[in-house]
């Protein structure tokens, strides 16, 4: 029985993976410092993925991500600086289960990719995640999971290290009510 359920979720992953991110949606360019930079993500495989930082179109810098990818979004949420949002699906050490997680990472001042925050939950289990860029700095909207299998949409700000609760938009409501709010600015 363990068994199945490990191919279903592998099956659904892959799937998910494969009809989630397309090309054009995993680089952004963007001038910093009157330099051309481009962040990518890459894939290698159904769970290895690699960010590529390109300065002046020269690869400056990489980052591996060892897991599924199922989301790639940026915005300046720290108020100095673009910061690169990645959902990955992977296991941590008090939650054993696979389970989407949020990965923040900066750019450099010497354009070099480093983690800014490798978050193993927010609030509830995360479904979705979408960076608001209407708002300086930059908010971080969430779909998660409640305890009741139905879903909230909640924000978060950066604040030091990780994320600060501001508050929910709206709490137990079906996913496709999620979705809209979650695309909303």
């Amino acid at each position: 029985m363990y068994f199945k359920k490990i191919v279903y979720l592998s099956f659904f992953i892959f799937l998910y993976l494969l009809f989630s991110c397309n090309k054009e949606e995993n680089r952004f360019r963007k001038q910093i410092n009157n330099r051309d930079v481009e962040v990518q993500l890459e894939q290698f495989s159904d769970s290895l993925f690699k960010l590529k930082l390109l300065v002046n179109d020269s690869l400056n810098s990489t980052w591996p991500l060892k897991y599924p990818v199922y989301k790639f979004d940026y915005g300046d949420i720290t108020g100095n600086g673009t910061a690169i949002a990645v959902g990955v699906i992977k296991p941590t050490r008090f939650d054993p289960k696979p389970d989407k997680r949020l990965f923040l990472f900066k750019i450099t001042d010497d354009y070099y990719i480093r983690p800014l925050w490798m978050g193993s939950r927010v609030g509830q289990p995360l479904e979705d995640f979408r960076i608001i860029n209407s708002h300086k700095p930059a908010l971080i909207r969430t779909i998660e999971r409640e305890q009741d299998e139905t879903y909230l949409v909640a924000e978060y700000k950066w604040r030091g290290f990780g994320l600060e609760f501001m508050h929910y938009i709206q709490r137990e409501i079906s996913m496709k009510e999620a979705q809209k709010l979650l695309q909303n600015k």
